[in-house]
């Protein structure tokens, strides 16, 4: 669920463009661009500045360049069309604030990636939430218990559906977390190999996964950096990881290493990747995982469907779709429901 500062916005739709328009506004919008463009950078931006190219700063680094606009009440960020990119933003700025003018499956509809948001967003574009909490206000308080209960039901699944949640995948170097990486995007979309530490800074594509939406993220292995730039990598990697699902990587050939014990704590899910290969022991006390092999891009359909089952149950959701009633779909939605309790 978004919990971005109202000031930030996409003013583009989702999705792969030439162009992305971030909207930074309100009180705070020239701590906002700093948080992107460093203070330093933005110090002598003015209303009446011409457009500036500037360095995008994300994940510790420059990652583009950005065409500044300073507007009267706003600052506009024109950057790249990436989803990616766009992904990095939002994460840096909190995330972003839903568009006031758009109702929420007006907004489901148009950045829906998968036919499951799609069918929630046409039932929930037929429907009054707002009409639906008002006849929940007029019950009487033993019925109005049931029928919120049930809308909360509802809206748990529907809010799942309707934002991504980042899941990023972490684990030694080498454990095959790129390829598994880009056999859940759909394409090669990162470096994968036998060589350690191709992956550095962290890559980011929206997937659909059962289903479901996510941020998937590629990361840095965790191990002995060979230099400060991968030990920098290390660092972000795990600062990614806080407050996200998680699946941990584990090369099925090698078994668990010293690091694994501690991620497995905070893991979503537990992989034993290479089960193609001869397989080393499993120690018991980090749990039964859950036996794949990437090697092939012919079954990478079948892995999608098989990690998005195993993610939809330990997340405790039904089967992706229409909501069967009224549903909250964005955090005002929510708040006004838990509000009748």
């Amino acid at each position: 669920m978004p919990g971005g500062d109202p000031g930030a916005r996409l003013l583009t739709p989702r999705g792969r463009g030439g162009v992305a328009i971030v909207d930074l506004s309100g009180p705070a919008r020239w701590d906002l661009a700093a948080r992107l463009l460093g203070r330093d950078a933005i110090a002598g931006l003015r209303v009446g500045t011409p457009p500036r190219l500037l360095g995008l700063h994300l994940a510790g680094g420059i990652a583009d360049r950005a065409l500044v606009v300073v507007r009267p009440a706003s600052i506009e960020l024109h950057v790249t069309g990436s989803p990616a990119l766009v992904a990095e933003m939002e994460r840096a700025l909190g995330g972003f604030a839903p568009d006031p003018a758009l109702a929420p499956a007006e907004r489901l509809l148009r950045e829906a990636i998968g036919t499951a948001q799609l069918a929630l967003a046409l039932e929930q574009r037929g429907l009054d939430f707002a009409a639906h909490l008002e006849w929940l206000r007029s019950l009487p308080p033993p019925r109005r218990q049931v029928e919120a209960a049930a809308t909360r039901e509802r809206s748990v699944a529907a809010l799942a559906l309707a934002w991504p949640v980042r899941l990023v995948l972490c684990g030694a170097r080498n454990a095959g977390k790129s390829t598994l990486f880009n056999r859940l995007a759909g394409g090669e979309r990162v470096l994968a190999g036998p060589t350690p530490g191709l992956t550095r800074d962290p890559v980011a594509e929206p997937v659909e996964l059962g289903g479901y939406p996510y941020l998937l993220v590629d990361t840095a292995g965790e191990g002995e950096p060979a230099d400060a730039l991968e030990a920098e990598a290390i660092v972000r990697a795990r600062e990614l990881g806080r407050a996200a699902l998680r699946i941990l990587v584990v090369d099925g050939c090698v078994g668990p290493g010293p690091h694994d014990a501690e991620l497995r704590a905070t893991a979503t899910l537990v992989v034993r990747n290479k089960v193609d290969l001869p397989q080393a022991p499993w120690p018991p006390e980090l749990g039964e995982p859950l036996p794949l092999s990437c090697a092939d891009p012919a079954q990478a359909f079948a892995l999608r469907a098989r990690i998005g089952m195993e993610l939809r149950l330990r997340r405790g959701l039904r089967a992706a779709g229409p909501a069967g009633g009224p549903a909250a779909l964005d955090p005002a939605q929510w708040a006004a429901l838990a509000a009748l309790a």
